[in-house]
């Protein structure tokens, strides 16, 4: 309970608007954080995160190239756009799920959607918290 105190104090330290310069550096400090945050719930060994590490990169990128897809796409009409969209996330998480599992135990690729909304969560109530102040 006390690490997870801390790495909050962390997260809200990093996402404070007044430390970060530009927006790059914000999301990359974000990222940072996140990246220590999967780590330490998913409890991943040198040996694991050195696995797993360059397949969630990859997952990263393809899960921005869908939303970027998303949002650039306006011909369609937004129900059915939602549908799809919502389709291709579910497609490319099962596929990383697969692929996780090749990195550390199957448990902890399941685990991964879980801590990684965990921490989506939490940085949206410290930035909501710091709205309301």
């Amino acid at each position: 309970m006390k690490q997870l105190f801390i790495t909050c104090c962390f997260i809200a330290f990093l996402c404070y608007p007044g430390f970060a310069q530009k927006n790059s550096e914000q999301f990359q400090k974000i990222e940072v954080a996140k990246i220590a945050y999967i780590t330490k719930r998913l409890e991943l060994s040198p040996q694991e995160a050195q696995k797993f590490f360059p397949l969630y990169n990859q997952y990263r990128q393809e899960m921005r190239t869908i939303v970027q897809e998303k949002r650039s796409d306006n011909n369609k009409r937004r129900s059915a756009n939602e549908l799809e969209f919502d389709s291709e996330v579910l497609s490319c998480k099962k596929k990383y799920r697969e692929l996780f599992k090749n990195a550390v135990s199957s448990s902890k690729a399941s685990r991964f959607f879980e801590v990684e909304r965990e921490f989506r969560e939490q940085l949206f109530k410290e930035l909501q918290s710091r709205k309301q102040k």
